[in-house]
């Protein structure tokens, strides 16, 4: 089964413009349109069984409705990741209720959302989160498109790791796009999972068969970043790596994910 942890899908009417601003002011091109259709669209051209899709608010009351949005456009192989804001706080019973209407983790985007991962008041979520082991996909690293500072950087990153150590981390971009060094020295090893969003086929080769190799390999998901990559591209560019087994890619690719999510 091969399970893409890591997409992005926009309102039909909000797409066009959004894909344009990353593009044309931030540099960031795109690769399919954005939506839901173009979402499945792309999964049948690189046979990805599942996607995983998120959108994040930076608005506190604007919580419920991206929440039911993201619900409205699940299907049987288009699972949500819900959102949240530090603003709004969210107790265990509210994350228990989150996974019975399908949602199978939680998308925060530090940076984005304006907070520092290690900031005390995401505390309590990320005790609930624990607790219900409720997964929680982190934008790690340098965002392309937004100025310093990073808010989710590998030290902060296990800071939160240390402190919650049943927390079912992902750290996405690979622990941290432009931080390789740091996510070697304080990440790799440890409980945390990692996804290869984004930075899979940009990432310097030797580095990432470092990483491959240092970190357990069923703490490794795919991810694309789609519409920011193409699934398909990325797909065949883990599965033509010479040094994973086709054991490990296979449990990459969609295996560690199912898992997690189950």
């Amino acid at each position: 089964m091969l399970i893409d942890l890591h997409t992005h899908i926009f309102p039909d009417d909000k797409a066009p413009s959004i894909l344009h601003d990353m593009s044309v002011r931030k540099g960031i091109p795109h690769f399919i349109d954005g939506t839901l259709d173009g979402l499945i669209g792309a999964m049948q051209t690189s046979s990805v069984d599942i996607s995983l899709i998120s959108r994040i608010t930076t608005r506190k009351d604007n919580v419920a409705s991206v929440n039911q949005w993201l619900l409205d456009c699940t299907r049987p192989n288009v699972l949500p990741m819900a959102t949240v804001h530090p603003d709004l706080p969210v107790a265990s019973s509210d994350l228990a209720a989150m996974r019975a209407q399908g949602f199978r983790g939680v998308k925060l985007h530090p940076d984005y959302q304006g907070f520092f991962v290690d900031d005390p008041r995401m505390y309590p979520f990320y005790e609930a989160a624990q607790a219900v082991q409720m997964p929680v996909l982190f934008h790690a690293g340098l965002d392309r498109g937004l100025p310093p500072p990073v808010h989710a950087t590998p030290r902060r990153l296990l800071k939160v790791h240390r402190a919650f150590p049943g927390l079912l981390m992902i750290a996405a971009h690979m622990g941290g796009e432009d931080n390789y060094e740091e996510t070697e020295a304080l990440l790799l090893g440890r409980e945390i999972f990692i996804d290869t969003a984004f930075v899979l086929r940009i990432m310097p080769p030797a580095t990432l068969k470092r990483f491959f190799r240092k970190h357990p390999i069923d703490r490794i998901l795919f991810g694309s970043d789609s519409p920011f990559t193409d699934q398909a591209v990325e797909l065949a560019f883990l599965f033509d790596l010479p040094y994973l087994t086709p054991a490990e890619k296979e449990k990459v690719a969609g295996e560690n994910t199912a898992a997690l999510i189950a």
